[in-house]
């Protein structure tokens, strides 16, 4: 047998197949692709390769980190299916190209985002008036009504910037601002 054919090896991936040699897929040690043997059970002695039912297109990218040394993210994939993949593979996150890190943690940051405005309750009930002037310490002239416009507009304001919940032009500075 060549000494070339010994050195390589052939990984189907979901049906495609890759082929690379052994020193290729030691290059990042301590992952899946590290440790492969013939003694695995996705190894198919008669096809010569061993199989993987996981994401193609994902794979070509992770397949050449090993060959690069360079994590690019696949644009036509989401985010947490590539970190799915990763995890499979053994593979640190962290290790994704500068050039694609934005695209690739878009995802955690709308993720975050939806997640801080599912926190907010929208369905709380809002303080009755009477509450609101206890709260600012106008209870007195809330009970004789005159209370003057700055008074009036003071709860409206604080409400604007200090509770995002409160109404829906409070939650737009509150999201400009995540």
């Amino acid at each position: 047998m060549n000494l070339d054919a010994e050195n390589r090896v052939v990984l189907n991936v979901g049906g495609i197949r890759h082929e690379t040699y052994k020193a290729t897929l030691k290059k990042i040690p301590a992952t899946r692709l590290s440790r492969l043997t013939e003694a695995l059970a996705n190894y198919d002695p008669v096809l010569n390769e061993y199989f993987f039912d996981r994401h193609p297109g994902v794979f070509a990218q992770i397949l050449n980190y090993y060959r690069s040394g360079k994590l690019h993210y696949p644009t036509d994939v989401c985010g947490p299916l590539f970190e799915e993949e990763l995890e499979f593979w053994g593979l640190d996150s962290n290790q994704v190209e500068p050039c694609c890190w934005m695209t690739y943690t878009q995802h955690r940051d709308t993720k975050e985002t939806l997640a801080v405005l599912d926190q907010l309750d929208l369905d709380t009930e809002k303080p009755s008036d009477e509450e609101i002037a206890v709260k600012f310490g106008m209870e007195e002239e809330f009970k004789n009504g005159t209370l003057s416009c700055w008074q009036k507009v003071k709860p409206k304001m604080w409400a604007l910037f200090d509770e995002p919940y409160s109404s829906t032009p409070a939650k737009l500075p509150y999201i400009a601002t995540m």
